[in-house]
């Protein structure tokens, strides 16, 4: 029985095994993301039951972790952006005056969505909690700036943030 196997045959076999798990990774801002497998032991229904209303799974927030997502709104639908705009939306302590959660992406137009987890474990149920955003050019000049709005209980939240000119 003859085993070999042919050179231009081998980098096609390799290059399909090292492709397919290349294809499933996203890359954002330098931060490659790798999808995880759900685990075995996890109930059929679970993921069907989940989906019901949202286009992704309760599985995708860390046990113990909540989630705000929800869109930041201009002053009109559809309202283009300079290019180079980037959004940064924070969730803050306004109690201690401090941010805790900090996420910034580029976009064009508003209105365009955000997700946040972040672990409940770090507020403190005395304090006041907002979610903020801020729009600023490639240069970094403030372009719409939102008031605070107040962060609402539960695990998973949607919350809409509306920004003005500045």
């Amino acid at each position: 029985m003859n085993r070999f196997v042919s050179a231009p045959l081998a980098a096609t076999l390799a290059g399909a095994l090292l492709a397919s798990a290349a294809l499933a990774q996203t890359q954002i801002g330098g931060v490659t993301l790798t999808p995880i497998k759900p685990a075995a032991t996890a109930p059929a229904t679970s993921r069907a039951a989940a989906s019901t209303q949202d286009d992704y799974s309760a599985e995708s927030i860390p046990k113990g972790y909540r989630e705000v997502r929800g869109r930041v709104t201009g002053p009109s639908e559809g309202l283009r952006l300079p290019a180079g705009s980037r959004i940064m939306v924070s969730l803050v302590d306004l109690t201690a005056a401090k941010s805790l959660v900090d996420i910034e992406f580029g976009t064009t137009r508003l209105s365009t969505p955000y997700q946040m987890v972040y672990n409940p474990v770090r507020l403190n149920a005395a304090h006041k909690y907002a979610v903020r955003a801020m729009i600023a050019d490639k240069g970094g000049k403030v372009l719409y700036r939102s008031a605070d709005v107040a962060l609402p209980d539960g695990k998973r939240v949607t919350l809409n943030v509306p920004v003005t000119a500045r």
